[in-house]
């Protein structure tokens, strides 16, 4: 007979002790898999600053956030679901096909990539190419038929944990890319000056985790899952980065910035060499893309600092040659005149938007070093202030690569 001590009952005194089963093995009588770190787990969602800007003219009314705590415009998951709703783990692939996949691939792989390189030299070849190709460029990637050593285990066991440690690097790895990106200036412009970035991870990438599991995993690393863009094959993931708190940068009536610091003028090239490289670019430039084509560049705008270095182009020429400051304040104009012209013509084909009084549509432009290399940055900023550009407050300025500009909707 059991005492109120437990004595002699399941769970008193000298009973083994219960073993827990780290992947959820409930005790008898316990719901099944109550405990599966591979379920959905309630995640508190990140939480946005609101609008950093809120005395800028460009910065719009930040819109009341939502239930599930995501920017607006972001979807999520049902409200009580911050997993979102996202799929488990995908039905396992016959294990035998897995290994002859694995064991044929070292032979069709090599033979494909020879047939598209021949079939590549025969279209550069050719006259004249009949009829059109296909509509997608998927019979292009044999990478998608691959199956890599790592991925192989995960394949024949099909356990959650062997998916993660595969997922894991790879989605590490699209994150910092895609954080570089934003770094580099891309991303989503939001309301409140904000910017979001995304990726995708496709379902042979994670099918015995689920997307379920690889928002778990995008979520250590402050990241969320979109619903409305994961389809069966896809799951699509984003971060929403806030604008940047202060600007760093001179007024533009300031002194001139000092030569060699980034708001100021930056060495040239050495003039008689120039002439050369004009010319000589239209054979390099092109020879250099074609045999680094497949080079995987960790700075999303590699070409745009390769270009300021090695190549100039016909308007800068001259204000290079010459390194003359009335020459680069000519160029700066010019260039600002076009980009100017290019956002009229492109309104003019478009209904004019709505204003209100808490809003003021605005454009934007992005000048390259290469127009203001001679002359510096304050100075580029100095002209376009006075045709009403200003810094554009969602972005971190960048002097020493480019500047990001911005001015209200132009009449």
């Amino acid at each position: 007979m059991a005492d109120s001590q437990g004595y002699g009952a399941t769970g008193g005194h000298g009973a083994p002790p219960q073993r827990q089963h780290p992947y959820g093995q409930p005790p008898h009588g316990a719901p099944q898999y109550g405990r599966n770190p591979y379920a959905q787990p309630q995640y508190a969602q990140p939480q946005y600053s609101r609008n950093p800007y809120a005395q800028n003219p460009y910065a719009r009314p930040v819109p009341p956030q939502p239930a599930n705590g995501l920017p607006n415009g972001l979807p999520g998951g049902p409200q009580g679901s911050p997993a979102g709703g996202f799929p488990g783990p995908a039905p396992r692939r016959n294990r035998l096909a897995v290994l002859i996949q694995f064991l044929l691939q070292w032979i069709y792989a090599p033979l494909w990539i020879l047939g598209l390189v021949l079939l590549l030299v025969v279209l550069i070849l050719a006259d004249n190419v009949g009829g059109s190709g296909p509509s997608s460029d998927g019979w292009l990637k044999v990478n998608r038929s691959f199956i890599p050593p790592r991925r192989l285990r995960a394949e024949l066991t099909g356990r959650p944990e062997d998916w993660e440690r595969y997922v894991a690097p790879v989605l590490a790895r699209r994150i910092a890319a895609a954080e570089a990106a934003h770094a580099a200036g891309d991303g989503e412009l939001q309301a409140d000056l904000g910017r979001v970035v995304g990726t995708r991870l496709a379902l042979r990438l994670y099918r015995g985790l689920g997307a379920a599991g690889v928002v778990r995993l995008a979520e250590r690393h402050g990241w969320h899952g979109v619903a409305s863009g994961t389809d069966a094959g896809h799951v699509r993931l984003a971060r929403h980065f806030p604008a940047p708190a202060t600007l760093d940068a001179p007024s533009p009536q300031g002194p001139p910035a000092a030569p060699g610091t980034p708001w100021g003028p930056q060495p040239v090239r050495f003039a008689p060499l120039l002439p050369f490289v004009f010319l000589l670019q239209i054979v390099y430039v092109p020879v250099y893309g074609l045999l680094t084509f497949w080079v995987s560049r960790p700075e999303p705008d590699y070409w745009d600092r390769w270009g300021a270095r090695w190549t100039v182009g016909p308007r800068a020429f001259r204000a290079e040659f010459t390194n003359s400051p009335a020459a680069w304040d000519r160029h700066i104009r010019r260039i600002l005149e076009r980009d100017t012209k290019r956002i009229r013509s492109a309104a003019a084909g478009t209904a004019a938007p709505a204003a209100s009084a808490t809003r003021t549509p605005a454009h934007r432009i992005h000048l390259k070093r290469a127009t203001y290399r001679g002359a510096g940055a304050h100075r580029a900023l100095a002209i376009a202030a006075e045709q009403g550009w200003t810094l554009d407050p969602a972005y971190a300025p960048d002097p020493a690569n480019s500047l990001r500009l911005v001015r209200p909707d132009l009449p």
